[in-house]
């Protein structure tokens, strides 16, 4: 349901951003055709560019492995009062209980709402479609060159509805001629399929206000549209523009349906009247490309970057991935800071020492730098930690307190060597524990 709420929100911005701009930029232009197109398109990209996904630029990636930081905290024992262990004792004890509010969240609230609205829209849209089928049901069947006229006695604006056209019997005895070509004309344009598609939408959208400003004005287009073929077809103006102002006024309406009454009659006739925009303003229709590359990258889904890497970046991204898969398999248990028998190295500490100096190849310069170092701060102390599981393996190794990067390294690549160690006791059972290794104690000065 966070993926249908967000793309709700996303598509309802883009959807209001796009048709703020036709507002401003096209909607007063005569360019019937081009304005239904841009339209369409625009409905199409707010549905489109919230699931599209954005190519991402293309980077080398590094593979980088976090490592936990032990530490050993000593457990200090504390003498604990009679009154305490009684409200201890009490706390255990369940609780009478209590009735508890029921709260519902407001995302569940959010959708309830939402799939209210879309019910009833639907259901909206349903009725409409049976009212336009009643009315046919009631109607005398005529048919003229391929389209279905139906005429009913009810005195009703004449209107089309897929293939069909349906008029009263005042109308087609008084004004077939004009009528009809209009009403053809929205058939042959393919209006019905506009207006089902923008039914849908406002099914959709139906709590975004700008959905329905959006199906008055294609709906609108579509009268300028079928006004311009009428009068192109040889129908007197002056006559025709009377016979709108005659039957705008106090019809009924139908939402699927293009009406020969349909919108203000003011914007038909000044349409009708109102000189061809120049093609010179074409180029408003470019201004959206930029605006939809914008919302795109505002609004679109961030896609997953795929790289072709070279043969030893692919090992290396490899020999990673393994490691963090060894170490999850091997750390599967708890791990314990203080179990009842810690760790030991075979040997004990003197043959760790020992191991640790062979395999430390720290320099003499090395050794200077950490000697000015401890003489300037009196104390260079370094820690590392690492996990030794239940196998006394040493694993998941972390430096928590550096001494200088060369003994640190030195150090390090001694315990990558390091071999099994005697695991940690807890109740009898082998477990896997922490541990935190001085790393001063296994330095040892040599004389240069």
């Amino acid at each position: 349901m966070n993926s249908l709420l967000l793309f709700l929100v996303k598509s309802t911005l883009i959807l209001s951003l796009l048709y703020l701009a036709f507002s401003v930029l096209m909607r007063k232009e005569t360019f019937f055709q081009l304005n239904r197109m841009v339209l369409l398109v625009l409905v199409f990209s707010s549905l489109l560019i919230p699931i599209l996904s954005i190519p991402q630029p293309i980077h080398a990636r590094i593979p980088v492995k976090l490592e936990p930081i032990f530490q050993v905290n000593p457990m200090v024992e504390e003498p604990v009062s009679t009154t305490e262990i009684m409200a201890i004792i009490q706390s255990a004890v369940p609780a009478p209980e209590t009735k508890q509010p029921v709260l519902i969240p407001i995302r569940t609230i959010v959708i309830f709402v939402y799939l209210t609205g879309v019910l009833v829209s639907f259901l909206m849209f349903v009725y409409s479609i049976g009212s336009v089928l009643l009315l046919f049901r009631k109607a005398r069947k005529t048919e003229l060159n391929g389209i279905r006229v139906r005429i009913v006695d009810q005195d009703i604006p004449a209107f089309s509805f897929g293939w069909n056209i349906l008029v009263s019997q005042h109308d087609f005895d008084t004004s077939y001629e004009a009528i009809i070509t209009h009403e053809q004309s929205h058939i042959r344009l393919g209006h019905f399929y506009d207006l089902m598609l923008m039914e849908l939408v406002k099914i959709i959208f139906w709590f975004n206000p700008l959905v329905y400003r959006m199906v008055n004005d294609l709906k609108e287009i579509h009268e300028f549209q079928a006004d311009d073929h009428t009068l192109h077809s040889g129908i007197d103006a002056t006559q025709y523009q009377i016979l709108i102002i005659q039957k705008c006024v106090g019809h009924q309406k139908f939402a699927l349906a293009n009406s020969f009454n349909h919108c203000q009659i003011k914007n038909r006739i000044t349409m009708m009247n109102k000189q061809k925009s120049s093609k010179a303003g074409l180029w408003k229709v470019a201004t959206f490309l930029p605006l939809l590359a914008l919302l795109l990258m505002a609004f679109g889904k961030t896609g997953e970057n795929v790289q072709k890497n070279s043969p030893p970046e692919r090992e290396m991204l490899n020999q990673e991935k393994t490691i963090v898969i060894e170490s999850a398999t091997q750390d599967r248990d708890s791990i314990y800071s203080t179990p009842e028998v810690m760790p030991q190295f075979p040997g004990g500490e003197e043959a760790l020492r020992k191991f640790i100096n062979e395999n430390a190849l720290y320099t003499e310069t090395d050794l200077k730098v950490y000697k000015q170092k401890k003489m300037k701060v009196h104390v260079a102390e370094g820690f590392v930690a690492f996990i030794i599981n239940s196998q006394g393996k040493v694993i998941k190794m972390n430096l928590v307190k550096s001494i200088t990067p060369g003994l640190d390294s030195a150090i390090l690549r001694a315990i990558r060597l390091i071999p099994d160690w005697i695991p940690a006791k807890d109740k009898g059972k082998t477990v896997s524990s922490s541990y935190i290794l001085p790393m001063n104690n296994f330095i040892v000065f040599r004389e240069y």
